[in-house]
């Protein structure tokens, strides 16, 4: 979404709180956007709450502790954001309650991990760690430090998402065969990335290097234990840049003692920093293990990457549109991401025009038709978004994406989305039908686009002050509205007119710098052949 200085209408400007260090990149974003940062950076948690009772936002990264108590102490709050992947200090589920959307930055840090995978698994095969440490200590002994390949190796990937497929693309220019188990992923996901989805024990048995990709969930605490380590092959090495519950830590202590497999190379440990005599520890410490302290998204890159990424998102929440990284209102991920994540703001824009432009006595019911390649997503996220838009522009509630569909429920609000795989002018689009109104919208280079309604083709982007009237077929039309919005000193930003035949009706839609004033409307109004006229703020 291209962000512009919010208006606020005389209100107050937004105002963010940064709790962590957050990269200057992404502060940058939020004051463009018209939004005020108050950085708390290293004061105390009492302070914070202090700072919460005017604050509509809150970015942390991983040390401060969003619980209950926390939200409670911020009544404005609209969005709490974790600059990063994992949200474990955030209790997602009273955020959701309180209508909080909570964002990561689950993508932005893809390439850094990549990156860090290869370079743990560069020095298991080389041992490069231990030849810098020998040469350090005066030792020259290059026959203990003999090392292997990976071309020609066959390297299993637990976990075929966002960083486990950037893998396995590095991987075949490495010349390794690769087997992949993720029991969400399609057979065809795979085949993009030359990978055989294998079961977990057969990828253990038959890999020489196994990387780990998984998040952490109660079907992924502890799925590498002593069972799965014994599956393994001697000369293998296990990598984990993903999570440390993972894997579970003794028992790999265990087999790395008992040669069950050859080496570890570890970014992350069950409990980070670990206590000096745990099993975090022990496993820093081990000699068959390279360990770095959670380094996985800490390049310069990434870090700017991330801080861009999220204050962007922030401040789509805090003018009021769906979020595309939203952990309590998530969309699919992988390719099905790439094709949802454009129409969000789509389905969101829909929501917020129908009713300026249909000016329904009640809400109907309503069709979400999901056309072309969106006809056999999940329509969740798009429901959702194009309630928040519907919601915002008739009540006086707090409406995100996180709260949009239980309140729709308690207005009696019912969306029936269905796809439709039939052949249109468009690759993608959705159409909003209720009481006899059609509107069509779609995504042209990221952004959205109305282009039907009711039958009138147009283009025209859904997007601040529009004005949108309905007239006879007749010369002169456009140049007594513009002469209108002239004298009224409103600009004309963009124009579309469509009509049904010649000579018969058509529509005439506007942006404009700013809203037209109701003297103006009335004028407008009066112009002999204008049916209506519609003022939207979209």
């Amino acid at each position: 979404m291209q962000l512009r200085p919010m208006d606020r209408s005389g209100l107050s400007r937004p105002r963010v709180v940064v709790a962590e260090p957050f990269a200057e990149d992404g502060l940058a974003v939020l004051r463009e956007a018209g939004i005020d940062v108050d950085s708390l950076v290293g004061r105390s948690r009492a302070d914070l709450v202090d700072a919460l009772a005017q604050a509509d936002g809150l970015i942390v990264r991983s040390e401060t502790r969003v619980d209950r108590e926390l939200l409670a102490a911020g009544p404005r709050l609209a969005v709490v954001a974790r600059a990063g992947v994992g949200v474990d200090a955030i209790d997602v589920d009273a955020a959701t309650d309180a209508g909080i959307v909570v964002l990561n930055t689950p993508g932005a840090n893809t390439l850094a991990a990549t990156e860090q995978t290869f370079a743990l698994m560069l020095s298991l095969a080389r041992r490069t760690p231990s030849a810098v440490q020998q040469l350090r200590e005066g030792v020259w002994d290059r026959k203990r430090l003999i090392g292997t390949e990976l071309y020609g190796k066959t390297l299993g990937i637990v976990g075929l998402g966002r960083i486990g497929g950037n893998v396995a693309t590095r991987a075949k220019a490495f010349g390794m065969t690769i087997l992949a188990h993720d029991p969400y992923v399609s057979a065809a996901r795979a085949d993009a990335f030359d990978a055989k989805l294998v079961d977990l024990d057969t990828l253990l048995r038959e890999s020489d290097v196994v990387s780990l990709h998984v998040p952490l969930t109660p079907q992924t605490l502890g799925m590498i234990d002593a069972g799965k380590l014994c599956l393994m092959r001697p000369h293998a090495h296990l990598i984990n840049c993903a999570r440390g519950g993972v894997i579970a830590e003794r028992d790999l202590l265990d087999a790395l003692d008992a040669n069950v497999l050859a080496g570890a190379a570890i970014d992350v440990v069950a409990e980070e920093p670990p206590p000096p005599h745990g099993t975090g520890a022990a496993l820093h410490r081990h000699p068959k293990v390279y360990a770095t302290p959670h380094l996985g998204g800490s390049t310069y890159e990434a870090l700017a990457r991330i801080a861009r990424e999220l204050a962007h998102d922030v401040a789509r929440v805090l003018l009021g549109a769906p979020a595309s990284g939203a952990v309590n209102a998530p969309v699919p991920d992988g390719p099905e991401s790439e094709r949802v994540v454009p129409f969000l703001e789509v389905a969101y824009r829909l929501g917020r025009f129908y009713p300026q432009y249909a000016q329904p006595q009640r809400l109907p019911a309503f069709a979400l038709v999901l056309g072309g390649a969106l006809a056999g997503i999940p329509p969740e996220p798009l429901t959702r978004a194009f309630l928040s838009g519907l919601l915002q522009a008739t009540t006086d509630r707090r409406v995100s994406v996180v709260n949009a569909e239980p309140i729709a429920r308690e207005l009696g609000i019912v969306v029936d989305a269905r796809g439709d795989a039939s052949t249109s002018a468009y690759a993608s689009s959705l159409r909003v039908l209720a009481e006899g109104t059609s509107i069509t919208g779609t995504s042209i280079a990221g952004s959205p686009r109305i282009v039907e309604l009711d039958g009138y083709e147009i283009d025209a982007t859904p997007a601040g002050a529009m004005l949108l009237t309905q007239h006879a077929d007749v010369p002169g039309m456009i140049g007594r509205v513009g002469t209108i919005l002239g004298d009224a000193h409103v600009n004309i930003s963009t124009m579309q007119v469509s009509r049904n035949t010649v000579g018969g009706d058509a529509i005439m839609v506007l942006s404009t710098d700013r809203p037209a004033d109701e003297a103006t409307l009335t004028a407008l109004r009066a112009v002999s052949g204008i049916a209506s006229v519609r003022s939207l703020d979209v």
